[in-house]
């Protein structure tokens, strides 16, 4: 049997009759997650040039465009929405995938299941399957994928949406991985563009292609299941000779969204900076905001595969500023939060965030715990404040968010499209997705008011 009919198989195995209540639960929370975060991305201005370079203007289709009114075609919508989902790189995280599991996923999930007018728990169905083979395939490449270079949000991310997608067509094992197959040939996605918009449109490429490679099947196309483990195949390629275990990914395992289970963002910003942000908000919460002018230096230190596109010490955009620890580290000491408004134009430009961001030195660690972050911020007068924290890129399993706090998290994204009301109320109709019958009416809504 090949690798990718044993993936495939894994992947279509798994039924919502049969997995514990828990993962019913996480993937609601997680679908939930990323309609929100998508909600607050799809105001970013690249958004709306996206969808006007590829000419979706919302007038035929039968998918909704997160943010924005009309009907447009799933491809689009799968392009659009997963480009918002990651757009202020709000969206869950894993740690086995070193990436963002729902983002690819939930776009070309919803866009099908609207099409195909499918319920609630198929989607959660298909979603499940989807994440499960993003993990799966992390196990075998990591940690060298990511410090080779490659974005495994996307590389991983289209593997992830041909699966769920699949699983909406109701493929057999043999289309599954004739999916999964052509996937391999539409990967991609950069390291090097983080920071700028290209890293979101990175994830709504991987919604759009992973969709498109179960469309394709699905009117006859074909590939070569040995596409993962050929001599040029996905692993010899992306990682290299030696650098990879096929075998890693066939494990048997619990269900990814339980071991080791998604982490929900609490900080817009890229998850390597959390530990230095939490150490920072933590000395805020002791001391209070400090003022500047009392400070002699500010000194952070996270782990070196983190530190290594965190180290930006000059910001100059929002985007660039979620990937500056030197940046979120000042900022988490002059407010003891980090939060969207820490990203505008006006924000930059502020003169006590300059100061306090001109005393900040970044150096690397190479400690065990990689998620390891520490802050010493040392006063003129000779005080040394120091504090440490270990955030696996949110709050995970192990401290995980109330249903309270990310209904909070969830409206404040959503707030100023939709107004306070319906977004406590969009909220709670997509806590309880996996009891519609159709989901069209709850994708409607996302699109908010005119």
């Amino acid at each position: 049997m090949s690798f990718t009919m044993d993936l495939a198989r894994r992947a279509n195995a798994i039924r919502l009759d049969a997995v514990p209540g828990e993962a019913a639960y996480v993937a609601r929370r997680a679908i939930a997650d990323t309609i929100g975060v998508a909600i607050a991305g799809s105001r970013t201005c690249f958004i709306a040039s996206l969808a006007n370079v590829i000419g979706a203007d919302g007038a035929q289709g039968t998918a909704s465009c997160i943010g924005r009114k009309g009907a447009f075609s799933v491809l689009h919508a799968a392009l659009i929405n997963g480009t918002a989902a990651h757009a202020l790189d709000f969206d869950d995280c894993s740690t086995a995938m070193a990436g963002h599991p729902s983002a690819p996923v939930v776009p070309a999930v919803l866009a099908l299941a609207q099409e195909r007018k499918a319920t609630g728990r198929a989607v959660i169905e298909a979603y499940l399957a989807g994440v499960e083979v993003e993990v799966r395939l992390a196990r075998a490449i990591m940690p060298h994928h990511y410090d080779k270079g490659w974005h495994p949000t996307a590389t991983l991310g289209v593997f992830g949406a041909a699966a769920a997608s699949a699983r909406l067509l109701g493929f057999d094992d043999e289309r599954m991985a004739t999916t999964l197959a052509v996937a391999v040939s539409m990967a991609g996605g950069l390291k090097a563009n983080f920071g700028t918009p290209v890293k979101p449109l990175h994830v709504g490429q991987a919604a759009h292609n992973g969709m498109l490679a179960a469309l394709t099947v699905a009117r006859g196309m074909s590939a070569n299941h040995d596409a993962f483990d050929h001599n040029y195949g996905f692993f010899n390629v992306f990682n290299g000779a030696g650098t990879f275990s096929p075998e890693k990914a066939l494990e048997d395992a619990p269900l990814a969204v339980l071991e080791p289970g998604l982490s929900v963002k609490q900080h817009p910003c890229c998850g390597s900076a959390h530990s230095a942000i939490d150490a920072a908000i933590a000395l805020f919460r002791r001391h209070g905001p400090l003022d500047p002018r009392s400070i002699a230096r500010i000194e952070t230190w996270t782990h070196e595969r983190r530190l290594v596109h965190t180290n930006r010490p000059q910001p100059c955009t929002g985007l660039d500023a979620k990937f500056s620890v030197q940046y979120l580290t000042a900022r988490a000491l002059l407010g003891g939060r980090i939060s969207l408004s820490d990203f505008t134009k006006d924000r930059l430009k502020d003169g006590e965030t300059a100061e306090m961001l001109g005393l900040v030195t970044s150096a690397a660690h190479r400690e065990p715990d990689e998620y390891l972050g520490r802050v010493r911020v040392t006063l003129k007068d000779g005080t040394v404040l120091e504090e440490a924290a270990s955030t696996r890129f949110g709050r995970g399993p192990e401290n995980p968010m109330s249903d309270a706090e990310l209904e909070t998290k969830f409206v404040d994204c959503a707030r100023n499209l939709h107004g306070e009301v319906a977004a406590h109320s969009l909220f709670a109709s997509l806590m309880g997705i996996d009891h519609a019958e159709d989901i069209c009416g709850l994708m409607t809504a996302t699109a908010g008011q005119p």
